[in-house]
Formats: structure tokens, C-alpha cells, sequence
């Protein structure tokens, strides 16, 4: 249910980009995220969709609040607990996510979940320019700041654009974080991937679609402010539990993105051997 209805303002113009904001139990930052996402400064216009997923901890009211005084910019998205898909047993968030997607009317998407928050009050901007620039490209990364991470980002990050193709990250499975990222909209194409919907790890998932789309900017810009999540769908695991995942997710990528026997082997050689590494290193300890 679009809250609000669709004669709003935000329902009546052409949107350039669409950023999503998949949002649960985010009471503490959802306002922090949201004001960043409004507050940026662009020469087109944009819409915030955003998919509150049915908090129980005041998430869905300040939202609601947010949405009513913002209604040139915002679009959302109340979800009912009893419609949530289950994996594992366990409900998920993932339905909110892909109906988000589809639901995008902009040539460009962008994805911020809510307990993060855009550090450039430029970012569509900038972003908009470099896709514009480079037609080819499916995506723009720029750096992200990630909480309790030592460095905070990547000392390798350029200084300076890039353009990366398809080739040149075959064996790389994901860059930079989403919320800096900016998607060129191939969403309805994506939401009836097998992986989009079963797959855990939703973020690896559009990566490794989407640099199959076309070549990948990567820009030095710090971007967007990653908060460190400890009940994080991996970070909950056990070792063993953790592995067995990530043995699924590589599968699936195998079947359902990139059909590279070759890409599978490495990756399951890779992860083969960093479980013999920490094994080793636990060992010492």
C-alpha cells in the first residue's frame, strides 16, 4: 500500500532517480538517512521510495511523519508482517526490497538502507553526470566510510574515475557498499532473476548482475556512511553455518548470473581455502 495514495505531487513528475530505502527497525537512524537523502542538491527531479517493513519499534511512524511533510519527494511503501517471505524458516526482508525496485520509475537507481546515510549532499548529482557521461556503464561506485572497519575504506580506492569491464572483475564478486552505488534501471529485468529471490546476500546479487549489464565506474568520492550491523543475516551465524551459505550463494550465482564454470570453480577453490586458513589460524589460538 503506497501511503498517501498516488495523486501526490511525487506521483506527478518524471523522475530522473529513484532511490530506495529499504527500512526495518531503523527508529534510531531512519531520520538521519531520510534527511540526507532529501537534502541533496540536483538540477533534476527525484523520488525517495521508501518500503517500511513493518517495525514494531516507532520505524513506521517517523517515516510516516516524514512522508506527510515531504510529499514532492517521497512514496511509501507500508508493508503487512504477514505478507513477508520466509528462507531458512525465518521471515526476510526481501519481498520489501524487490517490490521497491519495481516499483522505481527513474533511469537511475540508487539504494540506501536505513540505518545508513549519504555523507555528499551532492552524490545523484555527481553520479548522474558520470553515468550520462559513460552510456555503457550499468553502475557508478563511489567510497563508502564503514563503521568499526579498520581502515574505514579501502586504501587501494582510487584517487581518481574508473572504468572497469566486465573482464576486468571477473573474479570479483562485489565493490565498494550499496549505498554508494547507482544503478542504471534494469529492474524489472532483475526482480525475475531465481537469485534475486532466493539468493542470501541480496547486494552481491545486483552486483554481479549488474556488471554483466556493462562496464562499472568506480569514483573517488566518499559517499555514504555504512553502520556496523551486528545482527547482520551472516554475522549471526555460526563458522560452520556462515560457510554453508556461502557455498549456496556462490551456486546460485553459478545458475542464475553468470553461468562461468570457470567463475564457480575459483570461487569455490577461494573459499575452500581461506576455511583452511581461519581453521589454522583458530588452531594457533
Amino acid at each position: 500500500m503506497e501511503y498517501l495514495g498516488e495523486a501526490k505531487p511525487v506521483n506527478l513528475v518524471d523522475p530522473l532517480v529513484s532511490v530506495c530505502v529499504p527500512t526495518f527497525q531503523h527508529a534510531k537512524y531512519i531520520k538521519q538517512c531520510l534527511e540526507t537523502i532529501i537534502g541533496q542538491k540536483t538540477s533534476f527531479s527525484y523520488e525517495i521510495l521508501i518500503g517500511e517493513d513493518a517495525s514494531t519499534d516507532g520505524t513506521r511512524e517517523i517515516c510516516k511523519s516524514i512522508a506527510e511533510k515531504n510529499q514532492d519527494k517521497v512514496r511509501l511503501f507500508l508493508r503487512d508482517a504477514n505478507e513477508k517471505w520466509t528462507r531458512d524458516g525465518k521471515k526476510v526482508g526481501r519481498k520489501n526490497h524487490l517490490e521497491l525496485y519495481q516499483s522505481a520509475r527513474g533511469k537511475f537507481i540508487c539504494i540506501c538502507d536505513g540505518d545508513d546515510y549519504w555523507m555528499n549532499e551532492n552524490k545523484l548529482q555527481y553520479q548522474v553526470d558520470l553515468m550520462e557521461e559513460h552510456p555503457d556503464a550499468s553502475i557508478c561506485i563511489g567510497k563508502t566510510y564503514k563503521e568499526n572497519t579498520q581502515p574505514p575504506f579501502s586504501p587501494k580506492w582510487p584517487d581518481q574515475v574508473k572504468i572497469l569491464s566486465d573482464k576486468d572483475l571477473t573474479l570479483t564478486f562485489y565493490m565498494g557498499h550499496v549505498s554508494s552505488w547507482m544503478l542504471r534501471n534494469h529492474m524489472h529485468e532483475f526482480v525475475k532473476n531465481k537469485a534475486a529471490q532466493t539468493c542470501p546476500g541480496l547486494d552481491l546479487v545486483l552486483f554481479n548482475f549488474y556488471k554483466r549489464k556493462g562496464c562499472v565506474i568506480q569514483c573517488p568520492q566518499m559517499l555514504s556512511f555504512y553502520r556496523f550491523n551486528k545482527q547482520g543475516s551472516l554475522r549471526k551465524l555460526s563458522k560452520v553455518e556462515r560457510r554453508k551459505k556461502l557455498w549456496k550463494v556462490n551456486w546460485l550465482l553459478f545458475k542464475y548470473i553468470h553461468k562461468s564454470p570457470y567463475v564457480y570453480l575459483r570461487s569455490l577453490v577461494y573459499y575452500y581455502k581461506r576455511g583452511l586458513i581461519n581453521a589454522a589460524i583458530n588452531k594457533k589460538e
